[in-house]
């Protein structure tokens, strides 16, 4: 199963824009990958920050079974760049 982690933080309005973005998406696409936010100013997100290596917010990564397939930084995918990974 594919999942969508987002890394940002909850005063970052780019962070903001893509978790809604990639939500919206979701909902209109009706794509079946889990989507996961770390909030970056907790231990916990930070922690799993840290495992993906993201170094900047916001960061979208997709993974499938584990394995990272594409990944944005600083910015929000677009959906042409994004549901190709997903539906």
């Amino acid at each position: 199963m594919k999942k969508v982690f987002i890394f940002g933080k909850p005063t970052c309005p780019v962070c903001k824009d893509a978790r809604k973005k990639i939500e919206y998406f979701k909902e209109k696409e009706k794509f079946d990958a889990k989507i996961e936010y770390y909030d970056m100013e907790t231990i916990d997100g930070l922690t799993e920050g840290a495992f993906h290596e993201v170094s900047d917010i916001p960061t979208v990564i997709v993974l499938d079974d584990k394995n990272e397939l594409v990944r944005w930084v600083k910015q929000p995918p677009i959906s042409k760049e994004f549901l190709p990974y997903l539906v």
